[in-house]
C-alpha cells in the first residue's frame, strides 16, 4: 500500500474510530444516531417565552384539509399545543398574534439553493418564507459567513464540494474523484466538517455511484445527484435515491440514439448540455414504454425528485425562447406531473432564480409550476415542507406543525390550499420560536 493510500485510510480511521475496509461494512454498521444537523443552529427564546397564534387557518404540512379558527401555542422553540380557538386556553403571559384571515404553515424547506458567503441573500430567502435550505454541492467554506451573521438566517444544510469526475465542470466547487478509497476518505472528511448529505455531479462515472451511496449510508446521510452523462435508471439501480433537476432523467427517457448524441456532445464540452437538454427533451415521447418503465423503477425504489422547474422554464410566445426550448420545457413539466401521479415523491427546490419570476421568489414559482403540472395545492405544500424534511432526514423536528416540533412557521395572507399564489404573500416568519423582524 503506498503512502497516499495509507494517508487516506488514516483520515477515515480518525473519523470512525475503527478501520472499515469494505463498502459492505459501511452499509451494515452505520451509526444509529446520525448528525443530520444544520451548520448554523439558530438561537431560540428561553422556555419562559410563550407565543400564541390565535384564530388562524392551520395547514400542517401533511396534506389534509385546512383547519379554520385554530390556536397554536409555542413554548420556547417548541410547539406544545394545537386546537380549536374556543378550546385552547391561552396562558396569561403569552405573546398573542392574531391570525384572523391568515394561514399558518410550516416554514418552507428549499432542497436546492446555492450561496457563497452571501448572508444578505439568505436573509431575503428567510423573509420570503424559507426557514431551511440545503446547498447541494458547494464547499462548506462557502458558508463561513454564517458564523458572523448579524441577522437571522435560515437553517443551512451543506453537502460539501460535489464529487465529480475528471476533468470536472466547476472545479473550484468540486472534488475530482481518484478512486473508491478517495471517495470514502472525502465523505468522512465532509461529515466531520458538518456535511449532512453528499452530492454527485454529472461527470462522476457510474462505477463510483455505489461506493458513494454505501459510504453515505454508513453515516445515514442522503446522496443526491445531478446527472447528465449517467442514465437515471442506471444510477437508481446503483442505489441513488435523490435526483436533483428534472433534466437528470433526460438520457434515460430519450431514444437511445438521441441520448448517445447528447452524451457525446457533453463529453466534448460540458456547456453543450445547456441547449442540448432542451433539444433532447423536445424529442422525448412521453407516451413511450421507456418513460413508463423509468418512472416505475423510480417509484419502486422510493426515489425523490427535486425538479427545479423554475430554473428551466421556457414558454412559447416569449421572443427570447426558441420553439425547441419551449417544447423541451413542456415535456419536462409534463414529466413531473406524470411522475407525481405514478407515486414518485416530488420536493421543492428553487435553484435560486427563474426567468418568469421576481428575484427572491423562485421558490414560490416552483410551487406554482407543481400545481400547473397536476399536483394539488396541498400536494405542493407537502412537497415544500414535510416531504423535504424527509428528504433531509429531519422530519423528527421540522416540516410539519404538530406538538413537539420546532416552531419554524410562516403566516400567509389568504388561503394557499385553495390558491397557491397566496404563497407570495408571506406576512410573518417564525424561526425556532422567534418572529423574524425586518433588518
Amino acid at each position: 500500500m503506498n503512502v497516499a493510500k495509507i494517508s487516506r485510510y488514516l483520515v477515515l480511521i480518525m473519523s470512525l474510530g475503527f478501520l472499515l475496509l469494505s463498502s459492505e461494512t459501511f452499509s451494515q454498521n452505520g451509526p444509529s444516531n446520525p448528525s443530520l444537523l444544520e451548520i448554523n443552529p439558530p438561537d431560540g427564546p428561553s422556555n419562559d417565552m410563550i407565543n400564541a397564534i390565535v384564530g388562524v387557518r392551520l395547514i400542517d404540512g401533511f396534506g389534509g384539509p385546512a383547519v379554520e379558527n385554530t390556536t397554536v401555542i409555542i413554548k420556547g422553540n417548541r410547539i406544545i399545543e394545537i386546537g380549536a380557538k374556543n378550546l385552547v386556553k391561552i396562558p396569561t403571559n403569552a405573546i398573542v398574534t392574531d391570525g384572523a384571515g391568515m394561514s399558518l404553515l410550516p416554514g418552507l424547506i428549499d432542497s436546492h439553493f446555492h450561496s457563497a458567503n452571501n448572508n444578505k441573500q439568505l436573509s431575503t430567502l428567510l423573509k420570503n418564507g424559507v426557514t431551511t435550505m440545503r446547498d447541494p454541492g458547494h464547499p462548506i467554506r462557502f458558508y463561513q459567513a454564517q458564523h458572523f451573521a448579524t441577522s437571522k438566517m435560515p437553517r443551512v444544510y451543506v453537502t460539501g464540494a460535489h464529487l465529480d469526475g475528471y476533468p470536472g465542470v466547476y472545479v473550484e466547487q468540486a472534488t475530482l474523484v481518484k478512486d473508491s478509497d478517495h471517495i470514502r476518505s472525502q465523505i468522512a472528511e465532509y461529515v466531520e466538517n458538518g456535511a449532512s448529505g453528499i452530492k454527485i455531479y454529472f461527470r462522476l462515472p457510474l462505477k463510483y455511484i455505489e461506493t458513494v451511496v454505501k459510504t453515505a449510508d454508513f453515516y445515514n446521510i442522503p446522496v443526491v445527484a445531478h446527472l447528465e452523462l449517467v442514465d437515471a435508471d442506471d444510477a437508481i439501480m446503483a442505489g441513488l435515491r435523490g435526483i436533483e433537476h428534472v433534466t437528470s432523467f433526460g438520457t434515460s427517457l430519450a431514444d437511445p440514439k438521441d441520448a448517445e448524441e447528447f452524451r457525446k456532445a457533453v463529453q466534448e464540452n460540458s456547456n453543450n448540455r445547456r441547449a442540448g437538454r432542451y433539444m433532447l427533451w423536445s424529442k422525448i415521447d412521453l407516451s413511450s414504454d421507456r418513460v413508463k418503465e423509468v418512472i416505475e423503477l423510480a417509484v419502486k425504489n422510493n426515489v425523490v425528485l427535486s425538479p427545479t422547474l423554475a430554473t428551466f422554464e421556457k414558454q412559447f410566445g416569449d421572443e427570447d425562447v426558441k420553439d425547441y426550448e419551449a417544447k423541451g420545457f413542456k415535456n419536462m413539466h409534463e414529466f413531473v406531473g406524470m411522475a407525481h401521479k405514478a407515486g414518485m415523491k416530488i420536493v421543492t427546490g428553487s435553484h435560486n432564480s427563474g426567468k418568469y419570476v421576481k428575484q427572491g421568489f423562485a421558490y414560490q414559482r416552483e410551487m406554482e409550476l407543481f400545481v400547473a403540472a397536476g399536483l394539488t395545492a396541498m400536494d405542493a405544500i407537502s412537497s415544500s415542507t414535510i416531504y423535504n424534511a424527509e428528504y433531509f432526514g429531519t422530519k423528527d423536528r421540522l416540516g410539519s406543525i404538530e406538538p413537539g416540533k420546532l416552531a419554524d412557521l410562516i403566516l400567509v395572507e389568504g388561503n394557499p390550499s385553495v390558491d397557491i399564489k397566496a404563497m407570495y404573500s408571506i406576512k410573518k416568519v417564525m424561526l425556532n420560536g422567534e418572529w423574524v423582524e425586518d433588518n
